[in-house]
This record gives structure tokens, C-alpha cells and sequence, in this order.
């Protein structure tokens, strides 16, 4: 009785360490020791400039949530870090076009890393005292965020602070959250303008899958009509390789963004094949020997490739994760308490039937 229990815990223990390391395997989602990600995080280490910036200011943001997404800490990388890069550098947020998005951006790389987004550097004008999220809800009118006919950063603003611990009880999210609703576009989609904005332009992938994230995230089902809708919606806009088409251009940042999306809703984006080709193989295809991800192939001419930025995208739609991100979102943590609460298990077991073996 007593070799068969031990023989029971130890072939307990196997299982589990091998769902644990099979959980780590290629497929979609990939996990953070595949190839791909392995290879995207050393262009991202190649790419950084001596003040701890990767690619430009925003662009440094995202790969802050990159990292964190892939299981680095976003702190700890170079020295300075990219952290260390925002939190010295937010007076590039003082001649803000959007300020509203820029702002949100921000909090979603600032709690991606761990830091406190009320807090955060010395501040300026725009963020006294390195308080971002008062600065953000500052700019709230009571229905929205920011300007009136745009709606781009009303669902990053929605996922900044969902990630700073606001819930769909309050009143800024779900107020801003029907104005989103209410904005959806006659195809179904959304674009970056309300459909009354005489400058908008139908909806595209990109927006439509950021709104996807900030309404569920905000509290409405992913079987909700205007969700269902918008999905709907998406699959129009999947190109002949795979990936997701804006404005006439199948790109790996629309396909990344609506692959984020599709994760928060439960979707698995390697079943939406067409021509016999997934968002996953699209994204896989466009990376480069450096590691890093094209935006398109061939780039248009007038198109810039903003590398850094694509390659975060992609390292967090091919992780399966979707915004805000957290660090290292496809850890299974819960694996390790079962595996460490077994092993502690064993170890009591043993140590009391030797007791009783040597009385």
C-alpha cells in the first residue's frame, strides 16, 4: 500500500509537469520559450537605444507591454530600461495630438509594469505629480473623453482605467461605454470618428477590435448583439493571406489588434482560415530573420515600418493575449500551485509513514 501510494503521487506529478510543459509548446497561443517570441525579444533587446527607449516615444509603451506580456520584466530591461525611458520623457506628451489616447496608452504600459500610474515620474504640466489617471479623467465631459467626434480614445481610455481597477459600476466607464455603443458604425464596425463626423470614413479592423476590448472589459458579454455584430463585422475585412485589411492594406497591426480582440471574446483566431491561411500564419509570415515583424509585404511607398511597434503587437496577439496586458498573461500559475501543493503533499505524506515505519 505504501510503494502504491508513492507510485500514485509521483505519476500525478508527471502528468502534471507534462500539461505544464506541453501548455509551453508551438501552437497558437504560442508561449513566451517558442521560437518566434524568443526571436522578437532579442530584436526588441537589439533595437533599444542607450536611453532605453525602443523605437519612439509611443512606440517604447507598447513594447513595455510586450515585455511584460512575454515574461520580462519590463523594469529590468537594459539599463535604463524602457521604464525608466517613459518616466523621464512625458513632456513628449505636452504637444499631444490625442492626448486622451496618449494618456491611456501610458496607463496600460505603466501598470503593465508593475508601477503605480498615479505616481509615475516627477510630472508635468500635463501629469502634476505623475498622476496620469487624473489627467486622463480630467478630459472626461461626462459622456466621453475628449473630443466629440472622436472615438479612438474612448476605448483606450476605457481599458486604462478598467486596468487601474475601475469596474462597470462607475460612472465614467459605463457612461463612456454607451457612447461607444451608440457610435456604432452603419457596417457594424467602428471606426476612429463618430458615423456624424464629416471626415469619417467607414469602419476599419483596427478600431473595431479595440471597441470589442473596451466594451467587454467594461462589463458586456461577449454574446451581447453589438459584439456579435462587430464580429460579424471583422470577418469582412480578412485579407486573401489571412491577416485583416485597413483602409485597403492587409497589415500585421490591424491583425494583431483584431487577434487581441478575438482572445477576449474566447475566439481562436487560428480557425478563421481563409484561402487555407489563419491571422497566426499571416502574422508568423511576416517576421523577419532579425526577429522583428514587417508591417506589410511589400511595404507601400508613403507607409512607414515602424518595426518596434508591429513586433509588440505581435508578440502580445501571438502570446493570445489581448489589453490590458499583464504580466506574462499566458503564465499558468495555476498549474504551478497544484504541482507545488502535490509536492508538499508527497513530501508530508512520506515524512509520516516514515515516522511510523521507524516507531
Amino acid at each position: 500500500m505504501y510503494k502504491r501510494s508513492i507510485w500514485i503521487i509521483f505519476s500525478c506529478i508527471a502528468v502534471l509537469i507534462t500539461i505544464f510543459m506541453s501548455s509551453c509548446s508551438t501552437g497558437y497561443p504560442l508561449g513566451i520559450k517558442d521560437k518566434p517570441i524568443k526571436k522578437a525579444i532579442n530584436y526588441m533587446y537589439g533595437a533599444q537605444s542607450p536611453d532605453g527607449s525602443i523605437g519612439s516615444y509611443s512606440d517604447t509603451a507598447w513594447s513595455v507591454m510586450a515585455l511584460s506580456a512575454s515574461g520580462n520584466n519590463p523594469e529590468a530591461f537594459g539599463s535604463p530600461s524602457p521604464v525608466d525611458y517613459l518616466s523621464q520623457n512625458n513632456d513628449q506628451l505636452i504637444e499631444s495630438f490625442n492626448l486622451s489616447a496618449d494618456l491611456s496608452r501610458n496607463i496600460l504600459a505603466i501598470i503593465a509594469a508593475g508601477k503605480n500610474p498615479e505616481s509615475f515620474g516627477n510630472g508635468n504640466t500635463v501629469v502634476p505629480e505623475g498622476d496620469y489617471i487624473s489627467a486622463l479623467i480630467a478630459l472626461h465631459d461626462g459622456q466621453q473623453f475628449g473630443a466629440i467626434e472622436s472615438l479612438n480614445e474612448d476605448f483606450w481610455a476605457i481599458l486604462a482605467l478598467v486596468a487601474a481597477g475601475y469596474t462597470q459600476e462607475d460612472e465614467i466607464i459605463s457612461s463612456t461605454a454607451s457612447y461607444i455603443i451608440d457610435n456604432q458604425g452603419p457596417d457594424l464596425g467602428w471606426s476612429w470618428a463618430t458615423p456624424n463626423n464629416e471626415w469619417y470614413y467607414d469602419s476599419d479592423p483596427d478600431n473595431t477590435a479595440a471597441a470589442i476590448m473596451a466594451l467587454v472589459r467594461a462589463g458586456m458579454r461577449s454574446d451581447n448583439p453589438s459584439i456579435i455584430n462587430a464580429i460579424e463585422y471583422l470577418k469582412t475585412t480578412q485579407g486573401d493571406t489571412g491577416g485583416f485589411v485597413s483602409y485597403g492594406l492587409e497589415n500585421t497591426s490591424s491583425t494583431a489588434w483584431v487577434m487581441a480582440a478575438l482572445s477576449i471574446v474566447g475566439e481562436d483566431p487560428s480557425a478563421w482560415v481563409k484561402n487555407g491561411y489563419s491571422p497566426v500564419n499571416y502574422l508568423l509570415s511576416m517576421q523577419d530573420e532579425d526577429g522583428s515583424f514587417s508591417f506589410a509585404s511589400p511595404l507601400p511607398e508613403g507607409y512607414l515600418a515602424m518595426p518596434e511597434k508591429t513586433t509588440a503587437d505581435s508578440i502580445v496577439a501571438l502570446l493570445g493575449c489581448g489589453y490590458p496586458v499583464h504580466y506574462s498573461c499566458t503564465a499558468n500559475w495555476w498549474l504551478w500551485i497544484i504541482l507545488v501543493m502535490l509536492i508538499a503533499s508527497m513530501i508530508t505524506f512520506l515524512s509520516l509513514n516514515a515516522r511510523k515505519r521507524w516507531k
